[in-house]
């Protein structure tokens, strides 16, 4: 692959991809000059950073590799909780003696937790830098799971949810953020998510055995619970450096970031295609067991790993799809995979047949895969470098605020139709998320 060689503002501690302020006085003194590869060169929206900007370089990923293990780690477990839910929902009723509306309040108070993490998220890290806010989200996760493993009350376990979807969205933020900002993102971007889709594949399978094997399926939360604070541990360690300071002069910048970074038309459109992507794949895996069960005529303890088909299919087409689409093209590619989803997922509807079913959902995951690193790949090339932090944390959260938004809607839907709605709701927003990346502008690439 070529290489251009470009001058960039680096900051003074690269390795941790921290921000800090570099004064104008003293900018002349602070430029280097580093090869970057092509996909590093996209034309940004602003040629050079105005004045006193915050931006950051984009480090080696040898220098960074313990943070990113516990990012890793910390998606793992988001992919982990994301898909337990819909596992779990067979044995949740009967447990709580509810109905499918208050099964999906579950949902709504997650997407409570997500919305407050979008807003809040960025005045965190200013505060207490990037380790601190993980730090945060991981202590609140924990704390969600540890009242969960015991069955409280049905009030107290719906806003554990709340409690757990903030913790998830503030690591998820981070995560994206800091990953997006090392070299070759797109293909860690890849990693990163495919991380979260083997967390995604395994969860259903756990909680299924439990849950179909024991009266106690609320004991799958143990496992989060166990999992959550080897969690907190690794970031401890990963970021025990500088841990709980923000950049100077953060605090000040924290507003203004905030109001530029949603008031940028590339960070809305794309976190509106976020939002309606990631809804349609929580929706997907998390209510095609309850589906196969009341459309289908399926035994819970059998369709239960049909949730895991689908989590799977996401997790190999984000591993085996990242570079093809990179270097065929990110925007044809998503609109050729969209096209595959919606044939699929025409197929799921309109044949009743469990075994074509698992096979079609699977494929669905396949092909969505790639959606969510792909999109924060192109974002990074449209947004300009001083956002990228801020920016990609937002769409971040508020993409991931549509992992329970669409349940949710499923669910109460659902409670007055039946949950065939499953099918209509989901080709709607393949339709949707068709729109929304038409709208998206398209990059611009620099030649060699």
């Amino acid at each position: 692959m070529s290489s251009t060689q470009t001058t960039i503002i680096t900051t003074p501690t690269p390795a941790a991809i921290e921000l800090s302020r570099i004064p104008t006085k003293s900018r002349s003194s602070e430029l280097e000059q580093i090869t970057v590869h092509d996909e590093e060169q996209s034309r940004p929206s602003s040629p050079q950073p105005p004045e006193g900007a915050v931006v950051f370089s984009r480090p080696d990923v040898s220098a960074v590799k313990l943070q990113l293990i516990s990012m890793n780690f910390s998606v793992f477990l988001c992919g982990v909780n994301d898909a337990a839910t819909g596992a779990l929902v067979p044995y949740l009723q009967p447990a709580y003696n509810i109905g499918l509306l208050f099964v999906a309040l579950v949902y709504l108070f997650n997407f409570a937790g997500w919305t407050a993490a979008a807003f809040s998220n960025v005045h965190l890290t200013a505060r207490v830098g990037t380790g601190g806010v993980m730090l945060i989200g991981a202590v609140l996760q924990f704390i969600a799971h540890s009242l969960q493993f015991w069955k409280p009350p049905f009030p107290l376990f719906v806003i554990t949810y709340l409690i757990a979807g903030m913790g998830i969205a503030l690591q998820d933020a981070q995560a994206n953020s800091f990953v997006g900002g090392v070299n070759d993102a797109h293909r860690w971007l890849g990693v990163l998510h495919a991380v979260y889709g083997l967390g995604a594949l395994i969860s259903p399978l756990i909680a299924t055995k439990i849950a179909s094997s024991t009266p106690y399926w609320h004991y799958f939360y143990c496992v989060l619970m166990s999992i959550a604070a080897i969690n907190i541990g690794l970031i401890l360690m990963a970021f025990k450096k500088g841990l709980g300071k923000g950049a100077a002069g953060a605090r000040e910048r924290a507003g203004s970031d905030l109001k530029k970074t949603i008031s940028n038309r590339v960070v809305i459109l794309m976190s509106l295609f976020f939002f309606v992507y990631v809804g349609a794949e929580v929706t997907a895996g998390g209510w095609v067991v309850e589906f196969l069960i009341r459309v289908r005529g399926g035994e819970p303890s059998h369709v239960g790993y049909v949730a895991s088909g689908f989590w799977g299919g996401l997790t190999a087409g984000r591993i085996l799809l990242a570079d093809i689409t990179f270097r065929l093209g990110e925007r044809r590619m998503v609109f050729f995979y969209l096209i595959a989803a919606l044939g699929v997922q025409l197929v799921f509807w309109f044949v009743p047949n469990i075994i074509a079913n698992a096979v079609m959902i699977s494929l669905l995951g396949f092909f969505i895969g790639p959606f969510f690193p792909t999109g924060i790949s192109v974002a990074t090339k449209l947004i300009p470098r001083e956002l990228h932090v801020a920016a990609v944390g937002f769409m971040a959260t508020t993409g991931q605020a549509g992992s329970a938004a669409f349940p949710f809607l499923t669910g109460a839907v659902a409670s007055k139709v039946g949950v065939q709605v499953l099918q209509p709701i989901l080709v709607g927003l393949l339709v949707a998320m068709a729109v929304l990346w038409a709208m998206i502008p398209r990059v611009n690439r620099r030649t060699a």
